[in-house]
């Protein structure tokens, strides 16, 4: 999971400014003085020109992310079921990386024909391929099912902790790499490391990795061949195995509790996205960084957040053993303070205070999959994160044109604006926690009320 997320994170600054150049010199057709100095950097803070190729890129942005997020949307909702019953995990971990290494093609190739591909060519062929992989969303959905299925209620916090540590440190090295790799050795070399990367990956995967051990009925399905096994996975009964997961009744309102686990990971997630999608450029706009200097904040991100990651889930997941609701209260406390100062930092000096307000901000969704997870059967593993997967996938398609239309709106007035609203969508998934974590401590004083999974993890 670490590589796959470090060699998908290298080639997105990489990707933002093979955007930004053909945005400059093929769309807008502006000279290459103009280009060559916002490439370096040199034309000062909030120019004309830098604001006329942002607009133009961040409109770009909006439809990639509708391609992006719907059709992996779609897979999803048939990798769960059928996963969950012929017990194969691993062959959802090998598409998504051989999608992304026919990205890193993809992007060799539009940098190679620069003159002769548009903006509009590279954003929909990196879309498509990106999408029809499966992208970030099915490879995750089915590590989550995969370490579910492999573990114990007692340690599941812990063991999905490493693997949100993996993404949490996977994210920053990625970006930070990108924008440093992108000044010594190119378009040409991001993409080739990068695509190496996810060729060892594949290999891992392939040679090393094994499937989690099979039931019985699971292993009947071998014997029908892999033709059965192609129509098993189209079949439409999946999508209905996957959504009736969401509404099957359960013990102390099951189905409510799912509900209201689903719309706070849609306030989670979705404002990760968003800010994902404009920090590059919103910082080149607002403190005049190049990709070099964005990877220093990077860098410095990554260390912040490792810190607080670990501690979080070996100090007070493993050692104090808090309950989940706890973890995502100290996430989300962290998340909104350092809203603030992302919003109004009126330097880099204090913009780099944010990434030590925000130390604690990791496992608010490490929260979430471990409760998810302890309220259904094992073989309802794969749907269930095929669901969080869904509800994950689809928030871009809301946050990332929300945030790009906030900040093209503000970049003249508050260019940080879109950090406050990301606070202030935050708050609900605040209340939530507050209220699993009431509950849990009602429960507690009961003892011979039998509560929900999520809620008493002592009385597995």
């Amino acid at each position: 999971m670490f590589l796959f997320i470090l060699a998908m994170l290298t080639t997105v600054i990489t990707g933002q400014n093979l955007n930004l150049e053909k945005a400059c010199r093929i769309n807008l057709n502006f000279t290459s003085e103009i280009c060559d100095s916002l490439k370096s950097q040199t034309l000062g803070e909030q120019n004309i020109y830098e604001r006329d190729v942002q607009q133009l890129v961040a409109k770009a942005m909006t439809w990639r992310t509708y391609i992006t997020a719907s059709l992996p949307c779609m897979l999803a909702l048939f990798v769960g079921s059928w996963s969950d019953k012929t017990g194969y995990r691993k062959i959802f971990l090998i598409i998504p990386l051989a999608g992304q290494m026919l990205s890193c093609l993809n992007g060799i190739i539009n940098t190679y024909f620069f003159n002769q591909l548009r903006l509009e060519v590279f954003v929909f062929t990196d879309a498509v391929i990106d999408g029809l992989s499966g992208s970030w969303c099915v490879c995750l959905l089915t590590m989550f099912a995969y370490i579910s299925a492999i573990t114990t209620h007692e340690n599941r916090t812990f063991r999905m902790g490493i693997i949100n540590f993996s993404l949490t440190v996977g994210f920053p090295i990625g970006m930070g790499l990108s924008g440093v790799l992108l000044k010594k050795i190119g378009y040409y070399g991001c993409y080739g490391i990068s695509g190496s990367l996810h060729f060892l990956n594949i290999l891992y995967n392939v040679f090393i990795l094994k499937d989690p051990p099979r039931s019985p009925e699971q292993k009947l399905h071998d014997k029908k061949g892999k033709y059965h096994l192609a129509r098993l996975f189209f079949n439409l009964t999946n999508v209905k195995d996957t959504i009736q997961v969401v509404f099957k009744n359960g013990p102390n309102n099951r189905r409510l509790r799912i509900c209201i686990m689903l719309l706070v990971v849609s306030i989670l997630f979705g404002p990760m996205h968003g800010e994902l999608a404009i920090m590059y450029i919103s910082t080149r706009y607002r403190f005049n960084w190049d990709e070099v200097m964005f990877s220093i904040f990077q860098a410095y991100n990554f260390v912040t957040h490792t810190v607080g990651t670990l501690f979080s889930i070996t100090v007070f997941s493993k050692y104090l053993g808090w309950h989940d609701s706890i973890l995502g209260i100290i996430s989300t406390t962290s998340k909104i303070a350092a809203s603030f100062f992302y919003c109004f930092a009126k330097n880099q000096r204090i913009f780099f205070i944010a990434p030590i307000v925000d130390i604690l901000n990791g496992t608010s969704l490490l929260a979430m999959r471990s409760i998810l997870s302890k309220m259904v059967l094992p073989e309802e593993f794969g749907k269930v994160n095929s669901i969080f997967a869904l509800t994950e996938n689809l928030m871009p398609l809301v946050y990332v044109p929300l945030y790009t239309a906030v900040y093209i709106a503000t970049m003249e007035v508050l260019p940080g604006a879109v950090f406050l609203m990301g606070s202030s969508m935050t708050v609900p998934a605040l209340i939530v926690f507050i209220g699993l974590l009431w509950e849990y401590k009602r429960n507690e004083r009961l003892p011979n009320k039998q509560a929900d999974v999520e809620l008493s993890p002592k009385e597995k």
